[in-house]
């Protein structure tokens, strides 16, 4: 191409050479560029080409310049670019019926041509057209099958994996149904399943499809409910740790934790442990071992399989769509997010995002890297084993599932392995392809004894053949815990080693792992019934194991009442209840009744009776007994638990409610047995006059009791009779408290007497600074976790507290950081950090779900001062107070003293035994005490115990006390509340540490925290010059002395009961509070308003009782109770009409004018029209227009303006096939008649000039006679030379050439004969004989007698005893020349004239000659090549 400033576009390809360029039409401003040279064009390949060399197009296909083809009557050659025809001038083709030819050159520029030519494939592609292209077409409303046919739109196929569908077929993909139709799928929209997979070396593949690869030697959540996206309670969590093979990068091993709601599953090397976190609670999964898979199924939907090496699969139901995050990603149907890290944030580097995911920041990250790299020998032979996934083994899988990914992985994974002869890596990846496999439907097996095979002869037993591997799985198998056979739930079946029970012993026992019958059963589901087929024999199940009939499951005491458990018929537990009692009455009979098999302690769901002395109550009845004492009466109630309840309420004033009553001097009254705690003894039989038996419990004459309102009860018999005094206090005798902090009163349980007690008061700070509850301080530092407080009490055993110094929340946010662990009765509190905006907050966690203060739930109440989170106890009067950094506990002295260990000590107002460890001995090394405390199973599992220093609590000794502890001082006025020395010294410590930061601001945090405990206001941070500020949030002001609770308007009405101000003692909280006059909206944003109302529902705050519009409804705003009450705006009347007009119906329809309110229209609606469907004849489309009244559509047949001829349409301007003898075309004008356009027809024009060589020969019937070729054509330089059958011809400039035409068969061939001369030499010929032959073409002559001539001999080389290896071709000159002597009369002497025969040209050949003791040696000799006679010159003799 060349560079012009003025480019020319029009006519400046090949194809303008003999069609219409449509570019020509085109109006373009002159452009510079690169086009082509002058009299050169642009071929298909984009190159400047000269005429001679541009192609030919015919009917869509390529002519290449000088080619020629015929086809039926015509014969064309392609000739610079245009197609030199002879035959009929049109170039029409009869293509395959219903399909036409068209013609570009025939229908004018701008035309469409078969370029734009519609297939099933491309109907819906969009057609760009550059130039028209001729070629076959279908007629309007077909396409293109594929198969060189034409269909219908509708009847094309459709195609998945590769393959062709028929309308109407259907086809599974995952759990939807697709139907072919109109060649488009029409799938159900039911959702699926999600599946994450992680096998091999850290591949993995997400729940919504995408693929990564990720190496790790950290514990990282794998996929866990529990996060900020799902707004249900969390059910599961999987975290999954990588072990490494020895040295290498290459993952061995997994091992795998389940966490639950209450239990907890560990998974190493085949081994399966289940740990009851809350022993109460029911069990909501089962764990179960199919074909080499452990598999656990859970009831809310998520399934977990593993294949005991390194292969994880996890399914997820569709319910946990979007819910669910960690490696495995959202489940949210875009595989673009799928790298959201724990923090929120789209990672675009996989180590980033699957790092984020680790459990604990302690061990390192790991980065890919290419285990082929440095292993080309591992790279080539693993690529060798893992074609087996591309090779046709799969090859029923390949259209399903991609092969590439798994044969890379695979290839990666084999480069990983130790050794070259460890296949372990190998058949895992092969696995993986072979189970996704599966899951698409494609079951393969693959296995060989050669190639990963399965042993499944080691689980036989001797002399049986019960265990068969099965590559589709087992999953009907029937178990003793699945007697039914049902299938499984899985999405597909898995591989492995399966039994084949026989009829003697159909089930299989998951716990032995063997085939045996039903009565040998051990393992059972409490779900199924576990019956022969005729339903006679039947075992129970209760806690997994199996029960005979008649046999005791269990024997339990629940109050005053005794109950066995027996397996009864039909596989049901029975239960019987009776009073303990060693002689039952008659009255006493057991009570049975069938019962579920739930755990003993849950009694709930457990139909049954009460007996009361004899009488059976049902659940929820209950009896008044005869005492009434200042109208209160005593009454046993049968509660939910099926226990005897005695309670003391208003007596009943009617007689005739559902009420029991009994007369204790009435014979039908049974005597009442007072309550022991230690024995169930009868009562006796005879009772004493005196006693006050109708008391509950009954009295003895002259016992005393306490009757409440600080007065004591005297039995004084004769009836219920009794006598009241005011209670007497004892003495105290106060000793002095250890702990420095003052006695604090209270009242005793009668609530009479005033109690005088030390304060047990625990506080901690900075990781490392405790005191304990006798004031004990000592340092102790490890990032464990710890038990730092529990309760030996017997009313209390469910109550302790762990600290955890490294406590790692799962929640949205979480951080690492000190926090509590709260344990009380079924409940957990969680206190421990969260960043939310960049700065760290307080994060509360209840049961492992998120909360915010104030609530109170369980007998826990927790408040908040911004700064600080109170956690109280009522029942126990325990007051917790939690901070980033410090806490302190409070417990009361009367209920703890000496019932206490832990790190707080033992609260036993003596400092002596602070250090106790579990086993009850008492040391002096605090540190060795804190450490026998560590949590054996901790919430923190991923602690190192051995990072900290030996503490020394003197080193501050040696350097200068800060003036921030030196504040200490300062605060004079607590000094006689909270002993101020532990805190100065701990301040003290951690101002010099060189090797922890400081955490002087935690320890004055503290000890003013306690000053406010104990209603002591100071304020210290005004003193300490900015070096321990506060920053609050938003409008929130610091106030160092606070209320425990900050109000907000949802709690403002509710008066404060926090436990430490019972007493009118004040306590002051340091945190962030609303300015005086504002209080806080609410506990969640930290809002202060000036006024509380109603958040509208555009986040927007109403007055009370303001109204407001909104959503088509008014709304007020409620004094009250600040909600917001609405009730929707009232609309008019609609009235009635009726639609009459056809297509029109009754519609309700949202008003123009108020779009709250809606009003009845009429409306057209197609589907109500009765439409009559017109089919159109050829050359007809139907149209459709609108009926007078606006709705229903009218169709008719309008021309399409094409012409018709014997059942195929044709556009105007195309040929139409006809007569051979008449050229027609389809023409624009229009037949009146048929209202098709006319055709027009011409006669064909016989083109009657033949070639060279071909001569016009008229044949009958036909209209035009073609040229017959009679002769052949022979090429020269200087022209064409027709030579006739059987004649020969030769060229005046080649007489050595000979051309013979011949034909055969109507083909006419030309041969040429070249005669090939013999050498000739003139120097072997006599002198004056040089002739040429007859024909001119070779030379001839008399030869030489005896002639000169070149001769070959061959012999061995010999040479100093050297010889070559084989005989050598020795040319040598052989024969006479003319020699003669004759007298010269000129010289007067005789000349002699001597010719020899000598060589001419030689060349010299170097050979290899073979020497004694194996010695080779090189050898020169001539070669003779040419020879013949020379002239010798003689000497001329003296005379």
């Amino acid at each position: 191409m060349v560079y012009n400033y003025s480019v020319k576009y029009c006519n400046q390809s090949c194809r303008s050479l003999d069609e219409p360029d449509p570019l020509c039409k085109v109006q373009i401003a002159p452009m510079e560029g690169c086009g082509c040279r002058e009299g050169t064009y642009l071929n298909d390949e984009e190159e400047c080409v000269t005429p001679d060399d541009c192609p030919c197009y015919y009917k869509g296909k390529i002519v290449q310049p000088g080619n020629s083809f015929q086809e039926d009557k015509l014969m064309c050659k392609c000739i610079q670019g245009r197609l030199d025809c002879i035959g009929e001038t049109v170039l029409v083709k009869d293509c395959p019926a219903p399909m036409y030819y068209f013609n570009c050159s025939s229908a004018g520029p701008g035309a469409i041509g078969s370029e734009c030519q519609k297939s099933c494939k491309t109907q819906d592609m969009h057609c760009y057209v550059t130039e028209c292209v001729s070629g076959c077409m279908c007629p309007d409303g077909l396409v293109l099958d594929g198969s060189g046919g034409c269909i219908p739109k509708d009847q094309c196929p459709c195609i998945h994996g590769g393959h062709f569908y028929k309308p109407g077929e259907t086809i599974k993909v995952d759990c939807n149904t697709c139907t072919c139709n109109k060649r488009q799928w029409n799938c159900t929209e039911n959702p699926c399943k999600g599946t994450c997979t992680v096998y091999g070396n850290g591949h993995y593949m997400s729940f919504d499809g995408e693929k990564f690869d990720f190496l790790g030697d950290c514990d990282y959540i794998l996929a866990q409910d529990f996060c900020p996206n799902n707004l249900d309670a969390g059910t599961f969590r999987i975290v999954i740790q990588n072990n490494a093979c020895g040295k290498s990068l290459s993952i061995c091993s997994l091992k795998i934790t389940l966490i639950f709601e209450s239990s907890e599953i560990r998974l190493l090397e085949g081994r399966i442990q289940e740990i009851a976190t809350d022993p109460g609670a029911e069990k909501n999964y089962k764990v179960d071992l199919r074909g080499g898979y452990i598999v656990i199924e859970t009831n809310q939907g998520m399934n977990f399989m593993w294949d005991q090496k390194t292969t994880v699969v996890v399914h997820v139901a569709p319910s946990f769509q979007g819910k669910v995050c960690g490696l495995c990603g959202d489940f949210d149907g875009r595989s673009r997010n799928d790298f959201t890290t724990r923090g929120q944030s789209v990672e675009m580097s996989i180590q980033e995002f699957g790092n984020s995911w680790k459990i604990t920041s302690t061990c390192s990250n790991i980065n890919m890297t290419d285990l082929c790299a440095d292993q080309p020998f591992k790279s080539v032979l693993g690529q060798k084993h893992c074609s087996i996934i591309k090779s046709s083994i799969f090859e029923a899988c390949h259209s399903k599932v991609n092969p590439i990914p798994y044969y890379e992985s695979c290839i990666s994974d084999f480069c990983g392995c130790d050794s070259v002869g460890d296949c372990e890596c190998f058949c895992t990846s092969v696995a993986a392809y072979s189970r996704s496999c599966s899951r698409a439907g494609v079951c393969v097996d693959w296995r060989t004894p050669a190639i990963c095979p399965v042993f499944c002869d080691y689980y036989n037993p001797p002399d049986k053949h019960e265990w068969f591997y099965k590559p589709c799985g087992a999953p009907c198998l029937k178990t003793c815990r699945n007697p039914q056979g049902k299938c499984g739930n899985l999405l597909y079946s898995l591989e492995g080693c399966y039994p084949e029970c026989g009829p003697d012993k159909p089930y299989f026992d998951e716990d032995s792992r063997e085939c045996v019958s039903l009565s040998n059963c051990t393992s059972c589901d409490p779900g199924e019934k576990l019956c022969t087929e005729d339903s006679k024999d039947c075992l129970c199940c209760y806690n997994g194991k199996t029960y005979t009939f008649n046999e005791t499951i269990y024997s339990r005491e629940y109050g005053t009442e005794c109950g066995d458990a027996v397996c009864g018929p039909n596989g049901e537990i029975i239960k019987t209840l009776i009073p303990c009692r060693t002689l039952p009455t008659p009255a006493q009979e057991p009570q049975m009744q069938p019962v579920t098999s739930a755990p003993p302690l849950s009694m709930a769901a457990t139909p049954c009776f009460c007996n009361d002395n004899g009488q059976l109550i049902q659940m929820g009845e209950n009896i008044s007994l005869p005492v009434n004492i200042s109208g209160h009466c005593a009454y046993s109630v049968c509660n939910a638990s099926c226990r005897i309840e005695l309670i003391w309420a208003e007596c009943k004033t009617s007689h005739t409610e559902a009420l029991k009553t009994c007369d204790p001097d009435a014979e039908a009254c049974p005597p009442t047995s007072a309550p022991s705690a230690t024995n169930r003894i009868p009562a006796s039989t005879e009772t004493p006059v005196s006693d006050c038996l109708g008391l509950i419990p009954p009295r003895k004459f002259n016992e005393t009791w306490n009757f409440g309102n600080c007065q004591t009860a005297t039995c004084l018999g004769e009836g219920n009779n009794i006598k009241l005094s005011s209670t007497t206090c004892p003495p105290q005798q106060l000793k002095p408290c250890v702990n420095g902090f003052p006695f604090a009163k209270h009242y005793d349980e009668t609530g009479c007497c005033e109690v005088f007690e030390c304060q047990c008061i625990c506080s901690g700070w900075g990781n490392e600074h405790y005191v304990t509850f006798d004031g004990t301080y000592y340092n102790f530092k490890e990032n464990c976790t710890y038990v730092l407080v529990k309760s030996t009490h017997p009313d209390s055993h469910t109550f302790w507290i762990h600290i955890d110094n490294y406590y790692c929340g799962a929640t949205d946010g979480a951080i690492c950081s000190m926090s509590l662990l709260i344990f009380y009765s079924n409940s957990v509190v969680i206190l421990t950090q969260a960043k939310e905006h960049g700065k760290e907050i307080n994060l509360i966690l209840f049961n492992d779900k998120k909360v915010v203060p104030d609530i109170s739930r369980n007998g826990i109440k927790i408040t908040s001062s911004g700064l600080y989170v109170i956690v109280e106890i009522p029942e126990l009067d325990i007051y917790v107070s939690y901070s980033r950094l410090a806490f302190y506990i409070k417990l009361p002295f009367g209920k703890f003293y000496n019932k206490t260990m832990g790190l707080c000590g033992t609260c036993t107002n003596q400092k002596s035994d602070d250090a106790t460890k579990r086993n009850g001995e008492v040391i002096e090394s605090f540190k060795e005490m804190a450490l026998d405390w560590k949590v054996p199973d901790p919430t923190n599992r991923y602690c190192n115990p051995s990072v900290s220093e030996p503490a020394e609590i003197a080193y501050h000794q040696h350097c200068d006390p800060s003036n921030l502890c030196k504040i200490i001082w300062n605060l004079t006025e607590c000094h006689g509340v909270v002993p101020p020395q532990p805190y100065y010294e701990a301040c003290v410590a951690s101002g010099c540490s060189e090797q922890h930061p400081s955490t002087e601001c935690q320890s004055m945090q503290t000890y003013a925290a306690l000053c406010g405990l104990h209603g002591v206001c100071v304020e210290w941070r005004r003193q300490a010059a900015g070096q321990c500020d506060v920053s609050c949030a938003r409008d929130q002001v610091y106030k160092p002395c606070g209320e425990a609770k900050r109000n907000t308007c949802f709690s403002r009405e509710v008066s404060m009961d926090t436990f430490p101000s019972r007493n009118n003692t004040p306590v002051f909280v340091e945190g962030c509070y609303c300015p005086d006059g504002r209080i806080l909206l609410n506990d969640h944003d930290g809002v202060c308003v000036s006024a509380c109302g109603c958040t509208a529902q555009d986040g927007s705050v109403k007055k009370p009782r303001e109204a407001w519009e909104h959503d088509c409804q008014y709304c007020t705003c409620d004094e009250a109770t600040l909600s917001i009450s609405c009730f929707p705006r009232p609309c008019p009347t609609s009235p009635l009409i009726n639609c009459t007009k056809e297509g029109f119906v009754r519609k309700i329809k949202t008003r123009l004018d108020d779009p709250c309110c809606t009003e009845t229209v009429c409306e057209c609606d197609i589907k109500t029209c009765v439409i009559n469907k017109t089919t159109c004849d050829l050359g007809f489309h139907p149209v459709v227009a609108i009926s007078e009244d606006g709705c229903c559509p009218i169709f008719s047949c309008i021309p399409k303006g094409v012409c018709v001829s014997e059942g195929v349409e044709f556009k105007p301007g195309a040929m139409v096939p006809k007569s051979s003898c008449e050229d027609c075309v389809c023409t624009d004008e229009q037949d009146v008649v048929t209202q098709t356009n006319r055709i027009q027809c011409v006669p064909v024009k016989c083109q009657t000039t033949c070639q060279q060589g071909f001569r016009y020969v008229e044949q009958e019937g036909q209209c035009c006679s073609q040229c017959q070729q009679v002769a052949c054509v022979a090429n020269f330089p200087f022209g064409n030379v027709t030579i006739e059958v059987g004649k020969s011809y030769k060229s005046p400039y080649d007489n050595c050439t000979q051309y013979t035409c011949t034909e055969a068969a109507g083909h006419f061939s030309l041969t040429s004969t070249v005669k090939v001369c013999l050498p000739f030499e003139e120097s072997n010929c006599v002198p004056g004989t040089v002739d040429v032959t007859s024909d001119g073409c070779c030379k001839t002559c008399i030869d030489l007698p005896h002639k000169c001539k070149r001769n070959v001999k061959e012999q061995y080389i010999v040479h100093d005893n050297c010889k070559s290896a084989a005989p050598v071709p020795v040319p040598f000159c052989e024969g006479t020349c003319s020699t003669y002597s004759v007298y010269s009369f000129e010289a007067s002497e005789m000349e002699h004239k001597c010719i020899c025969c000598h060589e001419k040209r030689s060349h010299k050949v170097k050979v290899e000659l073979v020497c004694s003791e194996r010695k080779t040696v090189k050898f020169t000799y001539v070669h003779v090549d040419e020879c013949g006679c020379v002239e010798t010159k003689c000497p001329k003799r003296r005379s």
